[in-house]
């Protein structure tokens, strides 16, 4: 499996690293490191939490038409409930749960320019408008 590191764009294989074959951690360690420029990753194949990440989202995903709305479709001071989050991978994924952007997740977009700027749990957020228009939300 290819991993791209989401830092320098480099493209490699974790199993031939060394640091996964000299660790002394070994199998229990779930980070993979750039070999070009270091960055530390979470290797989905190892991580406990990746691996439940993914299928909490399987599980939460929710019917939805094909026309549902996205997040840069709603005006200003509007407020709706995520119900999807489509084609997202890796540390961009991490970063909107962490920031609570799940499915069932409450928000409301506070401006839509210059950037979107919404609201989650009392935290203002801004959006790049590529993640948006992948989070789906219903009224």
């Amino acid at each position: 499996m290819q991993m791209r590191c989401p830092m320098c764009g480099h493209v490699f294989d974790p199993a031939e690293l060394q640091c996964h074959t000299a660790c002394p951690i070994g199998a229990q360690c779930a980070l993979t490191c750039c070999p070009q420029c270091g960055y530390q990753m979470p290797d989905p194949e190892r991580s406990v939490s990746a691996r439940w990440l993914r299928g909490l989202l399987g599980r939460l995903r929710l019917s939805r038409p094909a026309s549902a709305p996205t997040l840069v479709d709603l005006p200003p001071s509007r407020s709706a409930v995520v119900t999807d989050v489509e084609e997202i991978q890796g540390s961009q994924l991490a970063q909107l749960v962490q920031m609570g952007l799940l499915p069932g997740a409450e928000v409301r977009v506070l401006r839509t320019r210059p950037a979107l700027i919404v609201e989650v749990d009392g935290m203002t957020l801004a959006l790049d408008p590529a993640a948006a228009a992948r989070i789906r939300v219903a009224p």
